[in-house]
């Protein structure tokens, strides 16, 4: 059939109707791909053809020369030496072909002097070529000039403005044999021209062929070959077929492709089609076009619907083990030491358990409500009292009391009051028009500006009794500044104390003990008379102590605290402290400055370590801008940071060093009072940034672990699960803070937990975590309610789903990067280069050179 059409299409190129032409180029197509798959079988039996012939060829030539050699051995001795004398075989052969190549070079100059002498000298230019003006491209003196001075010949890569010459390299259809020529090309000519001429040279058809370039990008037929290349880019083109286009469509695309409505949709549906459910009309008789059915779709169409399904359906095995070219023993040791030489000094600093010990004895002795009734459940200026009278004397001023029994009571115990001026109306503030003269108003907060400075009737009452009865020389009715009071600066239930006011003090070490104590009770009573604390003038009260116990080596810091608001509400706070004033004198000083150093010699290594990291970015990555971006990456400023914070850690020890002994520190306490706040709190920055160090140092320990397959895949899904959230952590956090300001307009009437901005963004944290305990909701709190569940649902439905979500996604993402398991299965090269450091590693490679690993051929 397609033999007949092709007939009549010869014959007559016009008879043909429109399908028989279809119908004859399908049946050509066919035969030339039939024809394509036949010289693909042909060129797979010639390859195989070759590769026997040269089996064959080197069978025989080792089979001649074990011959050489069996009748080598088997002639006589006579006939060796005479051989020895003629030469041997491979020399007789090089001398002939010696002699065959002069014969040759003789015959051709004697060839060029008999031609010389028929047709004459040829003539040649001043560069040694000779002249061919029908056939060479003679280049301008403007060309000549843009190549710059002397003679710079143009090569296939060059790095001049100028290119004369291109290298065009012909890749056989269905083959893998490859031909190439040079062509000499002018300014002005262009891609079409140059690929009809190779097609020409070559005897190709041009429609059927494209010139490409070297990175398999089609160069356009209007471009100028000069044009067509970057800088520094090989002069390289490739004749390549034509990829024939698929005129044949399948029958879902087919589909896809037929009208949706009106009369021709109807013409395209067959009748049983119709029949069992074709277009049914819509609204105003139009049709509803028909989809195509979903059981058509092929899978990698479904699983395009699905945003990143594709993707991580169709990822491949990475090998991910560039990651242990680095992670080295020696600097897991480094950082395993680390932590546990910080851990052994948090033990030291603070022994564990004896913190807990002395503070929950002082606190419940104070707090347990033995005496009086509960400490947090003080609302009232009376139950101050009661708590003074009852608790404070009891455990302070008596011999026998449980505080005195276990621990040494130093210097004096100090009460301090924060009061501010009388009420007047000239504080008053509101809209203008209003009368405020018969309505006195309060301070509702301390601070020098609003200070009582004159107290008249406690002047007239311990005017007499200053110094007696263990009473300190201070006055209690004058105002002493935050910074001669000693009393250092604490936090309240609403503002930050800063340690002034008017303060009673009362030797503790006085003898007789009970003589303080009725001194104590009676200057509280009168006070009591007088309304020393009251709600209009009385801002804060503070009481404050030290003491030391013996059995444990440590000093306690005491504070307790009430702040009593403009309305009368009371908020009791306590602050006990452990501390010690010097390190030296408890055992410690041979330890810790043993630690320190070593910790010193351990940061020097790895900063050194980090130096050879760079080194080795810089040596892989083959700029020297590596080196320094290396050092902005994460984990170095994860060792800048161990580093700065060992350093002020040290610095604060240094100065505990160098500080006063402790018994000249107990000493200054019987003088006169001396707060011990600052000294007991930077004692405790000491531990915390020593506790920052010791997490620092784990997080290292945890990186370098990943030369285990596990722990890399757990590290890899959480850092980019954490980075994925980071980038979208903005808008997290701007809907955190919307609802910390909603529960702070909601809430912060009447609950405790919303009062400022700082307790409430504490505790919408706890309650994301699911702590529901600090809500504490009531009957009647309809929009608190809400606002509770609100941020219930986006802490746990949300922030935890989206979290959960990404670091699933990101573990099988990383399992499938990493690929099997026998990938980490170490050999002994890679157990040498892991342990072993320089030299070390080197000498036992040169001891057992076999265990090195070839590297792979890169043809």
């Amino acid at each position: 059939m397609a033999t007949k059409l092709h007939k009549e299409f010869l014959s007559d190129p016009a008879g043909l109707d429109l399908p028989a032409l279809r119908q004859l180029l399908r049946s050509i197509q066919a035969e030339r791909q039939h024809r394509a798959e036949k010289v693909e079988v042909l060129e797979d039996r010639l390859q195989a053809s070759n590769h026997e012939l040269a089996f064959r060829q080197h069978e025989a030539d080792v089979s001649r020369a074990d011959l050489y050699r069996l009748q080598r051995a088997d002639r006589p001795s006579w006939m060796t030496k005479v051989t020895d004398l003629l030469g041997s075989e491979e020399s007789r052969v090089e001398a002939y072909e010696k002699q065959t190549a002069e014969a040759r070079n003789s015959l051709e100059h004697f060839l060029r002097l008999e031609l010389t002498q028929v047709f004459g000298r040829r003539t040649r230019d001043e560069r040694g070529f000779v002249p061919h003006d029908d056939e060479m491209i003679q280049k301008s003196e403007a060309e000549i000039l843009r190549e710059g001075p002397g003679l710079r010949i143009q090569s296939y890569r060059t790095s001049g403005t100028l290119r004369d010459t291109v290298l065009v390299t012909y890749v056989a259809p269905y083959s893998e044999q490859k031909r190439h020529i040079s062509y000499r090309v002018a300014e002005d000519t262009t891609v079409k021209t140059l690929k009809e001429d190779v097609c020409t040279y070559w005897g190709l058809n041009e429609v059927e062929f494209v010139l490409k370039l070297a990175n398999n990008s089609k160069a356009h037929d209007s471009l100028k070959v000069m044009e067509a290349f970057r800088a520094h880019e090989e002069s390289h083109l490739m004749l390549v077929y034509k990829t024939p286009k698929n005129i044949s469509i399948m029958s879902s695309e087919h589909g896809d492709i037929l009208p949706r409505s009106g009369r021709k949709r109807l013409k395209t549906l067959t009748p049983g089609a119709i029949s069992a459910g074709g277009p049914s009309p819509g609204p105003r008789g139009a049709d509803v076009p028909l989809r195509r059915s979903e059981a058509n779709k092929s899978l990698a169409e479904e699983m395009l619907l699905l945003p990143g399904l594709f993707k991580f359906m169709t990822q491949r095995d990475r090998n991910a083990k560039k990651h242990l070219e680095r992670l080295k023993l020696r600097r897991l040791c480094a950082y395993l030491t680390m932590a546990l030489l910080t851990a052994f000094t948090i033990g030291l600093i603070r022994p564990p358990g004896v913190g807990y010990e002395c503070v929950t004895g002082i606190s419940e002795a104070f707090t347990g409500g033995v005496h009086s009734g509960p400490f947090d459940a003080i609302g009232s200026p009376e139950e101050i009292y009661s708590w003074l009278e009852d608790t404070v004397s009891a455990q302070v001023f008596t011999e026998d009391s449980m505080l005195r029994e276990y621990n040494y009571l130093v210097g004096y115990l100090q009460v301090l009051t924060q009061r501010v001026a009388e009420p007047s109306s000239s504080t008053c503030y509101g809209p203008e028009g209003l009368n405020f003269s018969s309505l006195p108003c309060v301070h509702s907060s301390f601070h020098y500006d609003t200070a009582e400075t004159s107290q008249p009737q406690i002047q007239q009452y311990f005017e007499d009794k200053v110094g007696k009865d263990g009473r300190s020389m201070s006055k209690p009715w004058e105002h002493q500044p935050g910074v001669t009071s000693g009393a250092g600066s604490a936090s309240g239930a609403f503002d930050a104390n800063d340690g002034a006011g008017q303060s009673l003090e009362y030797q503790l070490q006085y003898v007789p003990l009970s003589t303080v104590r009725n001194a104590f009770l009676e200057d509280l009573r009168f006070l009591r008379s007088v309304g020393w604390l009251s709600s209009s003038q009385t801002r804060a009260l503070h009481v404050s102590f030290v003491a030391y116990n013996a059995n444990y080596l440590t000093w306690i810091w005491s504070r307790y605290s009430f702040d009593l608001s403009a309305f009368g509400t009371v908020h009791p706070l306590q602050h006990v402290v452990p501390f010690r004033p010097h390190l030296a004198e408890y055992g410690l000083d041979g330890e810790l400055v043993v630690s320190d150093w070593a910790r010193s010699c351990l940061l020097l290594f790895i900063f050194f370590e980090v130096y050879r990291d760079a080194r080795h970015a810089q040596k892989d990555q083959g700029d020297a801008w590596k080196r320094w971006k290396h050092f902005r990456g994460l984990q170095v400023l994860m060792d800048l940071s161990l580093t700065v914070i060992f350093l002020v850690s040290l610095g604060y020890r240094i100065s505990y060093y160098t500080s006063e002994p402790s018994v000249s520190y107990a000493v200054s306490h019987v003088y006169n009072f001396r707060d011990a706040g600052q000294v007991a709190e930077s004692y405790g920055v000491q531990v915390c940034l020593e506790a920052v160090l010791l997490a620092l140092c784990l997080y290292r320990f945890v990186y370098f672990l990943r030369v285990s397959r596990h722990v890399f895949l757990i590290w890899r899904s959480v850092a980019r699960s954490a980075y994925r959230l980071a980038r979208i952590s903005l808008v997290l956090l701007l809907l955190w803070l919307g609802f910390v300001v909603l529960s702070l307009s909601v809430g912060s009437r009447f609950h405790n937990c919303n009062r400022t901005l700082g307790f409430t963004m504490s505790c919408s944290l706890l309650m994301m975590s699911g702590d529901v305990r600090v809500a504490q909701l009531e009957p009647g709190e309809s929009f608190r309610v809400v606002s509770v569940l609100l941020l219930f649902c986006f802490g746990k439905l949300v922030l935890a789903n989206v979290w959960l979500a990404m670091l699933m996604q990101e573990y099988h993402t990383a399992r499938v990067e990493a690929g099997s398991s026998s990938a980490y299965k170490w050999r002994e090269y890679d157990w040498v280069r892991w342990i072993l450091f320089w030299p070390f590693d080197r000498l036992y490679l040169k001891l057992r050179p076999s265990i090195t690993p070839v590297k792979p051929f890169e043809g």
